[in-house]
């Protein structure tokens, strides 16, 4: 609310409507940052469990680019066929105009790169194939509508939400709990945390995960946030305290 108050005189400023800028004498308050999701090791199992039920090579994709690649909802949604270099041992893919309009580009952990080779390969006649004649990976149920206006055809970011929804939901009555409130968004914090674990820097989650300023340097104070301790962490922490 300061942020956008400031620029607000600011534009005010220019315009000739203001002296000064009288927010810039406002203590900005402090805000406790509140720690990223991390998932336990049963709602992960949780969740695989029910993707590999789904029997859907187009939703195991997704879930792979958000669960081993840290990808957003829209880059996921954007994500266009000619940016994924894939074969059957290697696999790369490039984000273009993500977050703040960045591009970068990442290879892919081998789940990852399982997972949206076999969607792009599967068959056409399957009923989850994407529309051939789009150049983006994940196609919407409208595509050809959409073309015809002249609109881009990719599955939106509110449909891949409603799927996640729809997935979550198949969970049993003992599971549901554990995974009501993860969203598709807590798979990236959660890629963090993982990456975090496994030894990686955090400049190397920052570029990653596409955490940098515009002249490309690593984001670290953004990444350092994904990766804060959770309570339940520094709680078993207090446990192992030398006195």
């Amino acid at each position: 609310a300061l942020t956008a108050i400031s620029r607000f005189c600011k534009w005010a400023i220019d315009d000739g409507q203001l002296l000064r800028n009288p927010a810039h004498a406002i203590e900005r308050p402090t805000v406790p940052s509140l720690s990223p999701t991390e998932l336990s090791a049963e709602q992960r199992s949780i969740l695989k469990t029910l993707i590999e039920r789904q029997d859907s090579r187009r939703l195991a994709a997704i879930f792979a680019l958000g669960y081993w690649a840290g990808l957003r909802v829209s880059e996921v949604s954007t994500l266009r066929i000619d940016h994924c270099v894939l074969n059957q041992r290697a696999g790369a893919i490039t984000i273009v105009g993500a977050k703040g309009g960045k591009t970068r580009t990442i290879d892919l952990h081998n789940e990852a790169r399982k997972a949206l080779y076999a969607y792009i390969h599967q068959p056409a006649v399957e009923s989850e194939a994407r529309e051939p004649d789009s150049p983006f990976v994940f196609t919407s149920q409208r595509a050809a509508s959409l073309r015809q206006r002249d609109q881009p055809d990719h599955l939106s970011a509110r449909g891949i939400e409603h799927s996640w929804h729809q997935l979550k939901a198949q969970a049993s009555h003992s599971s549901w709990p554990l995974i009501q409130e993860i969203t598709f968004h807590d798979l990236r914090h959660d890629f963090a945390h993982r990456a975090r674990i496994a030894g990686w820097t955090l400049e190397a989650i920052a570029v990653y995960l596409g955490h940098q300023t515009k002249d490309g340097a690593p984001a670290i104070t953004t990444t350092a946030r994904y990766t804060l301790p959770t309570r339940s962490q520094i709680r078993t922490q207090l446990t192992t305290l030398p006195g």
